[in-house]
């Protein structure tokens, strides 16, 4: 690689992650994500904007793709370790928790312009595929209670994020997140264990 392809390389990996964060500001500040706000926050030509992404969905997209890619990780590290199914599920609803602490904003923003063929897609790779192999193998071993794995792993996907998905919602002025999170733990051991 040359010297030059490397610079650009460099611009573009830098311009790339400045406009991730002007995104994530934008929605933050609930204000509106707009090509033209986007490039002025980050000091660039909207022509710069377009040199990269062919138009606004597409650069939301890639936003899209760099918030989910540790999220991808996470979860393979979940799902792929060899610990007993209940410690992984245990895990995937801390990790669930964390990234809602993170980005709830970010994805209730998501969750307004997504189709509902893109949610269920989305929903499939990130979670019930992975869930689904976990409630197999508990159930395999006998730990788990003996129903369709996709009808248990759909179960927990609900238990789990719909009450965090309602959480900016709630009337409470301050949320105990952590009480939260082990009721749900509590009520996802007493629906799928034995």
């Amino acid at each position: 690689m040359t010297t030059v392809s490397k610079k650009k390389e460099l611009v573009d990996t830098l311009i790339k992650a400045e406009i991730v964060k002007t995104v994530f500001t934008l929605i933050k500040n609930d204000q509106p994500v707009t090509m033209d706000e986007i490039a002025k926050r980050c000091g660039v030509a909207k022509g710069t904007l377009y040199n990269h992404f062919e138009h606004k969905k597409a650069l939301l997209n890639y936003v899209h793709q760099t918030v989910l890619v540790p999220i991808r990780q996470k979860n393979k590290a979940i799902f792929e370790s060899t610990k007993d199914p209940l410690v992984r599920l245990h895990e995937f609803i801390d990790s669930v928790f964390d990234i809602m602490e993170d980005f709830s904003l970010y994805f209730h923003f998501v969750q307004r312009r997504k189709t509902v063929a893109e949610e269920i897609g989305e929903r499939l790779d990130l979670a019930i595929q992975p869930l689904v192999k976990v409630c197999t193998q508990g159930i395999q071993d006998g730990t788990f209670i003996d129903v369709d794995p996709y009808v248990l792993a759909e179960m927990i996907y609900g238990t789990v994020i719909g009450p965090v998905k309602s959480l900016q919602h709630r009337c409470a002025e301050k949320q105990d997140i952590q009480k939260i999170k082990q009721d749900i733990i509590c009520l996802v051991d007493r629906i799928i264990l034995k």
